[in-house]
């Protein structure tokens, strides 16, 4: 059996994109991944991570698409940085994003399973709500005006979450990683603003989009029937999606 590579991701909850991490870097690498802490592990991949990693400086890590979680004073690493999630990241480490891969690496979620890309789309809104967010009245207010909508539940099976948003012929999310594996299946899909609860605002939204050099496309709390449904089928791109995604595999730090 081969080594394990010690991963660090955030554990404390069984949350969406946190959970892709282990899967992901298990799918790439074809090698079993464990659970270790900041100080014992040798990778960190997805997830607002960097903030962690500023005063770790007894040894070198590998850093594979991890953000921070929000606006903080710049600094210099000594880690192995192979990928960032995008270019907000990339400034707060004094780095050109353009000598960078850039990228989330749950938009690699599809090679978890391929055939999510050619599941039929029979669910015509489906809606993320971020963990923080899924009992508030705007939620209950946003299912009041779309009756038929789907609720997913960012702590389900990941499996579970991304064959229901495979399905989906839209989907709307204040998860984060809930439109970024929405990207990852080619969904179309935007950001909702449910509450003012997220630990660190908008930064990491806009370090995500900054990839397809676009600003963060969100909806309000509304009916998405009839015109703007199609409107918003219509409207939605990325910009690179397909370069992004090459860009991550091939950053992958083989020589773990």
């Amino acid at each position: 059996m081969r080594k394990p590579i010690k991963l660090h991701w955030a554990s404390s909850k069984p949350n969406f994109g946190d959970m892709l991490s282990p899967m992901i870097v298990q799918r790439i690498s074809g090698r079993p991944v464990e659970l270790a802490s900041i100080r014992q592990c040798e990778l960190v991949a997805i997830g607002s991570l960097m903030q962690r990693l500023r005063k770790r400086r007894w040894r070198r890590l590998h850093v594979w698409g991890a953000g921070f979680i929000s606006e903080q004073k710049p600094c210099v690493m000594r880690h192995h940085i192979h990928a960032v999630r995008g270019p907000e990241t990339a400034a707060l480490l004094k780095r050109d994003p353009a000598s960078l891969v850039l990228g989330d690496p749950a938009l690699l979620a599809g090679l978890l399973n391929e055939s999510l890309f050619k599941l039929p789309r029979r669910q015509r809104i489906t809606v993320i709500p971020h963990y923080k967010d899924k009992d508030g009245d705007a939620l209950a207010h946003l299912k009041a005006f779309n009756p038929g909508i789907q609720v997913l539940d960012v702590f389900s099976d990941p499996m579970v979450l991304l064959d229901a948003i495979a399905r989906s012929e839209l989907v709307v999310s204040s998860a984060m990683h809930g439109l970024i594996a929405a990207d990852a299946l080619g969904v179309p899909n935007y950001r909702i603003i449910l509450s003012n609860d997220l630990r660190g605002g908008d930064f990491k939204f806009r370090d995500y989009y900054g990839v397809f050099g676009i600003t963060p496309p969100e909806v309000a709390v509304t009916s998405f029937q009839g015109e703007l449904f199609d409107r918003l089928i219509g409207e939605y791109h990325r910009p690179g999606l397909e370069k992004i995604k090459a860009g991550l595999l091939q950053s992958f730090p083989s020589e773990l």
